[in-house]
């Protein structure tokens, strides 16, 4: 087992652990955490993910941002098994939802759109690194979204403070994001990536 494997079962194993009151917690310490900056993003378009298996809830951010006028967008995975890239659906409060072949809850109907046309993506991580490297579930489907793409929209993952690490051990296809957030605080890596 390689030192990025090892990271991804950790933490994975400490997520598993926590109790569904420790999510919801630290999923509104996130959220108090974004009202403190979501001022300096476009918000205008915002795709997100569907939290399983123990990860962060962007959902109480999503819920108050369609309130306030966004327009939400959820992945979706193609059926075809040799297709990785994600596109985006709508979601709405009204939104009917169905699981996909990973039993993650997909919008059924709704505008679809690709990676590039959202302002900003929220992406789930069960690891973030000091320089915005994450480590996925290690299927790699936003990587290989967000290198196919022209316009990159603005990527914040949201962790667990437990996930952050010194090193994701980056690969050649691996795509930093530009900040993360965690119950203690908002980390932004655009200076890291301009040295």
């Amino acid at each position: 087992m390689n030192a990025k494997q090892e990271a991804r079962e950790k933490a994975i194993k400490i997520r598993k652990k926590l109790s569904l009151k420790d999510q919801e917690i630290f999923s509104n310490l996130i959220k108090k955490n974004w009202d403190t900056i979501k001022k300096d993003f476009n918000l205008n378009k915002v795709g997100f993910y569907w939290p399983t298996q123990g990860e962060i809830s962007s959902l109480p951010i999503i819920e108050e941002l369609i309130r306030e006028g966004s327009r939400c967008f959820l992945p979706i995975v193609s059926t075809n098994t040799e297709v990785r890239k994600l596109t985006f659906k709508e979601y709405s409060a009204n939104t009917k939802l169905k699981a996909n072949r990973f039993k993650i809850p997909e919008p059924t109907e709704g505008v679809e759109v690709s990676a590039e046309k959202l302002d900003l993506i929220f992406v789930p991580c069960v690891c973030v690194d000091e320089a915005g490297y994450r480590i996925g579930m290690g299927m790699g489907f936003y990587d290989i979204t967000f290198k196919e793409i022209s316009t990159q929209p603005q990527l914040i993952t949201l962790a667990y403070d437990f996930q952050k690490i010194y090193s994701c051990f980056p690969e050649v296809h691996d795509i930093p994001t530009h900040g993360a957030i965690t119950p203690t605080g908002y980390f932004d890596f655009y200076s890291r990536k301009a040295e």
